[in-house]
């Protein structure tokens, strides 16, 4: 019954979205799409003439809600936003099995891995706390380039960690990377997308980074194990695709 109580609160957080998501105003150039879409019809329904302009507009609105991802003018932007989707999906799985390496290093009873796993919560919303200040101050960007290159160095001292203080120290800081890494991708991605197909666009990238990341990754990270011998480097070649 215990383990089944920890489900209790995502539950309860996601109701709270639902209740934010609907207090939500709408985009504002979602309205302007509605508002054209409704000015066109009323247009047609009274028999006047519909510019070249809006014609052209209709057009596009008929299109399979995929295609402008792979137009001439926008599948470099695809391309981009998903390879940075992809990385920290991909740096997941790995993630999981240094969570179990970490615990047989350190020779954790379940008591101290709650600890490590709510330390490691806690140092990585002071982590998120901190872009959020870089991101307002410098731009999202660099925060971005930041905690990438933190998470990629602490990832890489974790991996040739020896005694159970370096493993604490450099998989707390490791978090602040990885989660911040995560959260701003999103953020990056999103902004690589012109407004009017940042929904389908973000939408195509991250089910193809999850894709990616939890479905064909796993297959060469388990091959890099079975073929070296350790985990070193399926951890290691997440800071080199981060870099």
């Amino acid at each position: 019954m215990a383990w089944r109580v920890a489900f209790v609160v995502p539950a309860a957080v996601a109701l709270i979205a639902i209740y934010v998501a609907r207090e939500c105003p709408e985009s504002p150039y979602w309205v302007r799409t509605q508002d054209r879409k409704r000015r066109i019809k009323a247009t047609r329904d009274a028999g006047g003439a519909i510019s070249a302009e809006d014609q052209e507009w209709l057009a596009k609105d008929r299109e399979i809600p995929l295609t402008p991802v792979v137009h001439a003018d926008m599948w470099r932007n695809t391309a981009a936003a998903t390879f940075v989707a992809a990385v920290p999906r991909s740096s997941t799985e790995p993630w999981a099995a240094g969570s179990l390496i970490f615990v047989e290093g350190a020779r954790l009873v379940p008591r101290r891995i709650r600890s490590f796993y709510i330390w490691w919560g806690l140092i990585g919303f002071l982590g998120l706390l901190t872009s959020g200040l870089i991101a307002d101050r410098f731009g999202r960007r660099p925060a971005f380039y930041v905690y990438v290159a933190e998470g990629a160095i602490f990832l890489t001292l974790l991996v040739y960690a020896e005694s159970n203080t370096e493993l604490w120290v450099y998989g707390l800081l490791w978090s602040i990377g990885f989660l911040v890494s995560g959260g701003r991708a999103t953020i990056l991605t999103a902004e690589i997308y012109p407004t009017r197909i940042r929904g389908v666009g973000n939408g195509f990238t991250w089910a193809t980074a999850w894709f990616v990341g939890f479905v064909l990754w796993p297959f060469v990270t388990v091959w890099l194990t079975e073929r070296t011998g350790s985990f070193a480097a399926s951890f290691l070649i997440v800071p080199f695709a981060c870099c």
